[in-house]
């Protein structure tokens, strides 16, 4: 089965961010359809999922970043902090997490929080949108 979404609708989702950030995004994947997605640190891909579980991932959108073993929950916080003030860029950011041994993110359109998880798919934090 397939997702009701395809990469261009997810294109345009991500393109008609505005002044309202991650909440509006998280509002226009929910209105197409998507119960969550999860990010990967490693190469920046994603996959989307339906209510259903079914799934369309992305591509790779940069060079490898090697996760760290040991997860380092408060060095993610921190590279979170920074990047929500705007002092660094996404693959700073995500180089950051990497080092932190943050493997992933989940986004949940419906609870509107991301989830940091590691390697293990354990549970680091959880950060309201």
């Amino acid at each position: 089965m397939s997702t009701p979404f395809t990469l261009a609708d997810l294109e345009k989702a991500h393109e008609g961010v505005g002044p309202d950030g991650v909440c509006g995004y998280m509002q226009a994947l929910s209105e197409i359809g998507v119960a969550y997605y999860v990010s990967h640190i490693s190469d920046g891909h994603s996959d989307y999922f339906d209510g259903k579980g079914n799934m369309l991932s992305t591509g790779p959108i940069h060079r490898a970043n090697p996760v760290a073993c040991r997860a380092d929950p408060k060095a993610a916080k921190a590279a979170l902090g920074a990047h929500g003030r705007g002092e660094t860029d996404y693959f700073t950011f995500a180089r950051q997490l990497a080092a932190a041994g943050v493997a992933a993110w989940v986004m949940d359109p419906k609870a509107m929080t991301c989830t940091f998880q590691c390697s293990g798919g354990k549970t680091l934090f959880v950060e309201p949108l």
